[in-house]
């Protein structure tokens, strides 16, 4: 029952974010727009978007709804985001978590404002199967790499 209940709070909170989408691009609301070069196979959400040049755009006022979408326009997708912080540091850039050959995209920041991924049941199984493997060799490192590839803001 309890997981119904999460299941249809999910769908509901997934419908209410692609609205908000739908009615800012409608009113012609573009916000702040990356553009980036990605030399490798990325995951965003359950799908997986294919090496090239992509545009990450904030979907709504606040950026919680990000779009990324390909330059050629073949691949793209829209998630929800929480805030990721504030730096010190005005870059834009895009940061990934590698697992092995498998790249998450886990946060977007645009001029010192970051906005963070939810990490996604496949990337959580990743990185449970790479702890076990770590806990076994009796290694203390990370289980993921960083990536960071700058990009720029629009």
């Amino acid at each position: 029952m309890k997981r119904q209940i999460a299941k249809g709070l999910t769908m509901l909170m997934l419908v209410v974010g692609l609205a908000f989408a739908s009615a800012s691009v409608a009113n012609g609301q573009t916000g702040r727009q990356v553009k980036a070069d990605i030399p490798f196979d990325f995951i965003v959400g359950d799908k997986t978007l294919h090496s090239g040049q992509y545009q990450v755009l904030k979907q709504t006022q606040a950026g919680e709804a990000l779009a990324v979408r390909s330059a050629d326009g073949k691949d793209s997708m829209i998630r929800l985001t929480s805030s990721a912080g504030d730096a010190g540091d005005m870059r834009t850039k895009l940061v990934f978590h590698r697992y092995g050959s498998t790249y998450f995209l886990s946060q977007v920041w645009i001029n010192g404002e970051g906005r963070q991924f939810p990490k996604t049941k496949q990337e959580r199984a990743a990185e449970r199967e790479l702890k076990a493997i770590a806990a076994y060799r009796g290694e203390t490192k990370p289980v993921y790499e960083v990536v960071e590839l700058i990009a720029k803001a629009r």
